[in-house]
């Protein structure tokens, strides 16, 4: 079996995390050990999403992906 914690001191940003593949893919990488940005345009969604996770754990950002400056931002 793979390591489960082989993301551990890791932060990962996940695009359209608020619902869907988006959220299955930030649960994943907590799970394997990584903290993790939900970003997303569903404010409500999306902090429903971190605050499932766990809030030591996972972020929310607003970020519309069909703009460049806020990516920016939200990579930073």
């Amino acid at each position: 079996m793979a390591n489960k914690l082989r993301l551990e001191g890791k932060v990962g940003i996940i695009m359209c995390a608020a619902s869907g593949i988006g959220e299955a893919s930030a649960r994943l990488f907590v799970e394997h050990g990584a903290q993790v940005v939900i970003a997303d345009i569903q404010d409500e969604l999306g902090l429903q999403v971190a605050a499932s996770i766990g809030t030591d754990k996972a972020s929310y950002r607003h970020c519309d992906v069909t703009n460049e400056k806020p990516v920016e931002e939200t990579v930073r």
